[in-house]
């Protein structure tokens, strides 16, 4: 007997490698990460809309559609950002970020806990709810229902942080509604009905049958991206188990998956064949399922990725620039000068200085019209002070003995931290 069939009569024993446990602990600690950035981006005012300016804050900044270069740089990079994310990761959106998920799979172990696993609130088979009768008992539903309420009134605080400052949302919470916050009572109440509704009834069918987003990320997903292997070469260790389809909350038989299904990367149907394979005396090695890449061969994989992201790289490329461009060319106030003639209490004499602070701190401004001797004009006021982030418009009055004809100036707007924007006006005096 040569070496090679000695070798070949030796046992290969393939050792548990523990690891995909892990996989359920990371992703809690990304949805929690996700909820927990989620308050604080707006708390801290790192991002916020400001409905009343019908603009975005950034930080101590306001930033508005004519600020082109931010607004488009921005989205630029975050939508071919995600792009590049799915060509790689596939659905994994929905599995480790997405507060809708982490919400119904709440929703799902809370509810399995009082009244049981066959408790659904809606199947689209018209199976009708089935509580446990052991935990068939009104203070379970009560609890359930007390569980949903309060949580939906927590996470309705969210959305309301994107478009009101926290002390507004603050003086609401604690029944001290200041003058803005007079209609938020309402919008709180929608938006506590739609968390409540999506908690108790909805659920993973928003996921499967409602989310337009899903259908988006599919369009960018192949076999080459993140998706879950199955070993078939040891499928004798699956006669007559479905543990890992049991533990699939969006009932898919994760040994089948396709380039196109329901199926999100969570990894729970890994964690729960590798946790069988743990426990179990006779299956030795690791669980069937796996995260993989396309083939085995990582250049091709790699390859792959680079060819079908090379245009959303380039866009994102753009969208930096722009960005940076944008950034550096940001003006923190604005002037304007027209004419008035639309306002109440105005002639055709009249024209508007409009000055804005897209600062949410303190400014003031002093201005000087130059091109026509003092006597001709009269300026509302030479100094204004604007105390955030808001505009006024200073009124410019024109003399009606000024000459017949065009008649050129110059108004001039300088504030107290050093910028100054120049603004050139063609008046056309038509005489006595």
């Amino acid at each position: 007997m040569n070496a090679n069939e000695q070798l070949k009569n030796i046992s290969v024993r393939e050792e548990h490698v523990p690891g995909a446990q892990s996989v359920r602990a990371w992703r809690r600690a990304s949805q929690y990460l996700v909820i927990t950035l989620l308050v604080l981006i707006p708390v801290t005012g790192l991002f916020r809309i400001d409905p009343m300016a019908g603009a975005f804050r950034l930080l101590d900044y306001q930033v508005w559609f004519s600020d082109i270069f931010i607004v488009m740089g921005f989205w630029l990079m975050v939508a071919t950002g995600l792009i590049f994310m799915y060509s790689w990761a596939g659905s994994v959106f929905c599995g480790w970020i997405c507060p809708q998920n982490t919400i119904s799979e709440w929703a799902n172990a809370l509810t399995a806990r009082l009244l049981g696993r066959r408790a659904l609130m809606m199947d689209v088979t018209g199976l009708k709810m089935q509580v446990a009768r052991r935990k068939d008992a009104w203070i379970n539903k009560a609890m359930l229902g007390t569980a949903f309420l309060l949580v939906s009134m927590l996470f309705a605080i969210i959305p309301l942080l994107y478009f009101f400052s926290p002390d507004v949302i603050w003086s609401f919470l604690t029944f001290h509604p200041v003058a803005s916050a007079e209609n938020l009572l309402w919008i709180y109440s929608v938006c506590v009905l739609v968390v409540l509704v999506d908690a108790s009834v909805m659920r993973h069918l928003v996921c499967k049958y409602m989310c337009i987003y899903r259908i988006w990320q599919h369009s960018f997903k192949t076999r080459d991206t993140l998706h879950i292997a199955y070993d078939e070469s040891r499928s004798d260790h699956c006669l007559n188990c479905t543990y890992c389809e049991d533990s699939c909350f969006l009932d898919i038989d994760p040994r089948q998956t396709l380039v196109f299904d329901s199926c999100i990367n969570c990894g729970d149907c890994v964690a729960a064949c590798d946790h069988l394979h743990t426990k179990s005396k006779k299956m030795q090695g690791p669980g069937l399922l796996s995260f993989a890449f396309g083939e085995s061969d990582k250049k091709s994989n790699l390859g792959s990725l680079l060819s079908r992201t090379k245009a959303a790289t380039s866009v994102t490329f753009i969208g930096a620039v722009c960005f940076v461009i944008g950034v550096y060319t940001y003006q923190p106030y604005s002037l304007v000068v027209d004419r008035a003639e639309l306002m109440q209490e105005t002639s055709a004499l009249d024209y508007r200085i409009n000055i804005a602070n897209k600062r949410y701190q303190p400014a003031e401004f002093r201005f000087v019209v130059e091109g026509l001797p003092a006597s001709m004009f009269k300026l509302e006021h030479d100094v204004v002070t604007l105390e955030s982030a808001e505009r006024k418009d200073v009124m410019l009055h024109f003399s009606p003995d000024i000459g017949k004809g065009l008649h050129r100036l110059t108004v001039h707007a300088e504030s107290d931290d050093g910028w100054k924007k120049s603004f050139k006006v063609v008046y056309f005096a038509q005489g006595n």
